[in-house]
């Protein structure tokens, strides 16, 4: 069955849930319910529910990307469905559908002392990428490249 977008209110609900499991908060950053509308109207979206209620969300940009690269903007999941790989598997599929889309890579910031994240991603074929005057140089840039990683 085909993974369907959460509706807005579902988004929000789910980011004021994981707004506090960030170093920063999201909402230091975003309006929640202006972000819940921004990920309903142009993110692609990966989620895994129960219930009507999202447990773990991957969301980011893989259409108007700049350079042929996807990225994603937030990954989370909810205290009570962590350590079931939930959000390896979002992951992987929203590079699954960058790949369907002919993108080249994904990309995304980790804060660098959240070391499961970062191994999760490194694990799932993510790596160290530095561009000239990066925007946010305390955070760690990650790539990964679809056609090298084969996957």
């Amino acid at each position: 069955m085909p993974n369907i977008k959460p509706d807005q209110k579902a988004l929000e609900v789910f980011l004021k849930a994981v707004d506090c499991l960030f170093p920063v908060p999201l909402s230091h950053k975003h309006d929640l319910e202006c972000f819940a509308k921004k990920l309903y109207e142009k993110a692609t979206v990966c989620h895994i529910s129960s219930g009507g209620e999202i447990l773990s969300l991957t969301a980011g940009y893989t259409d108007n990307v700049t350079d042929n690269i996807g990225y994603i903007s937030v990954v989370a999941s909810l205290p009570k469905a962590r350590g079931n790989g939930y959000a390896k598997k979002t992951v992987e599929e929203f590079i699954g559908i960058a790949r369907q889309k002919g993108l080249d890579a994904v990309h995304l910031y980790a804060v660098p002392e959240n070391i499961a994240a970062v191994n999760m991603y490194r694990n799932i074929g993510f790596e160290e990428w530095r561009i000239p005057e990066e925007p946010r140089p305390d955070d760690l840039h990650l790539i990964f490249r679809i056609k090298e990683n084969g996957k």
